[in-house]
């Protein structure tokens, strides 16, 4: 590594600590009130009457409209629904309806009730899930449901089921995966790292190295398994926001899980072990993903733009970043 490629002496080199983040207000969401006329009068006809409670849900970080509605008759619906103004969000929300309702009957997820496009707009009925959103800090017996979930989603899923191939599954790439490793070679200039990483560029750039060769499967996972997208029922938890399954090994949205069960305290490394997702994987291919994960969330999204992004996923992707390191670090004796 050059001396330009080396965190100057007159600016930090390392990070410090990162406030948890409260997964259950990450949101920023338009009121009831806002949606179209057209698009109330539909969900009013799928309730059965005008809704008398409206929920509007705290997490996630997209900006389209999500909430619990409850009719008169006691009717309830989970609504998602985003219109021309932000095209990117009401992109997602089409593709969560088509994708989650190609899902196998096994997967614990919710169910699809009804789907309309009008006016510009997408919405979409969600089975209203009784429980409640996975929060943290993770209670021990929560992050094992959502664990065993997880579990029986990833074999439900493999080989891929025609239907949801049809779907238009893409393949997950490494191209946000690389950053040790365009550090490395000049093409990123250096960041402050965490303090346990920090002055090990080229060793966390050959670590990096090989994550192409993990991401090259047939296998089909989750894509974004996150605690605002479990959930929580009576012995019991469901796997939400099926918005973008890609060809990946399952045992790399296990490791994404485990990342937040390892800042929250947990035995991360044990519990990954201990899944069935990680049968065959190697302690070198753990550490390469647990590097790729960790690079990309301290080179962060600068770009994201706020009228479909929520702020808060700065502070989910540095708290994350620490996370990951400190899980690495661990396991490298750093």
């Amino acid at each position: 590594m050059t001396a330009a490629q080396t965190p100057t002496s007159s600016g930090p080199t390392s990070l410090g600590p990162a406030a948890r983040l409260d997964y259950a207000a990450t949101a920023i969401r338009p009121a009831y009130a806002t949606l179209p006329a057209s698009v109330r009068a539909r969900i009013s006809a799928e309730l059965g009457g005008e809704p008398q409670t409206v929920s509007v849900a705290g997490g996630g970080f997209t900006t389209g409209f999500a909430g619990r509605l409850r009719s008169a008759s006691g009717t309830e619906l989970f609504i998602k629904a985003a219109g021309p103004l932000t095209p990117e969000v009401r992109e997602a929300y089409r593709d969560e309806a088509r994708i989650t309702a190609a899902l196998p009957s096994e997967i614990p997820a919710p169910g699809v009730r009804f789907h309309a496009d009008m006016d510009g707009w997408t919405v979409t009925g969600f089975e209203a899930l009784q429980g409640e959103p996975l929060t943290l800090p993770m209670r021990t017996g929560a992050l094992g449901l959502v664990l065993d979930a997880w579990a029986t989603a990833a074999e439900a899923l493999n080989p891929p089921p025609p239907a949801l191939l049809a779907c238009g599954i893409k393949p997950k790439t490494a191209a946000n995966l690389s950053f040790f490793q365009n550090v490395a070679s000049g093409e990123t200039p250096p960041i402050p790292l965490p303090p346990k990483l920090s002055g090990r560029w080229e060793e966390l750039a050959a670590i990096e190295t090989g994550t192409d060769r993990i991401l090259a499967t047939g296998q089909v996972s989750h894509g974004d398994l996150r605690p605002d997208n479990c959930f929580l029922g009576d012995g019991r938890a469901w796997i939400c926001d099926w918005t973008k399954p890609r060809f990946v090994p399952p045992w790399v949205d296990t490791v994404n899980l485990l990342v937040v069960a390892n800042g929250d305290g947990h035995d991360a490394d044990r519990l990954f072990w201990a899944h069935p997702t990680a049968d065959g994987v190697t302690g070198d291919e753990l550490d390469t993903m647990l590097a790729a994960i960790t690079g990309a969330l301290l080179a962060g999204w600068n770009g994201a733009p706020r009228w479909i992004v929520s702020p808060a996923i700065h502070a989910h992707m540095r708290w994350g970043a620490l996370a990951a390191a400190d899980w690495l670090a661990n396991r490298r004796g750093w």
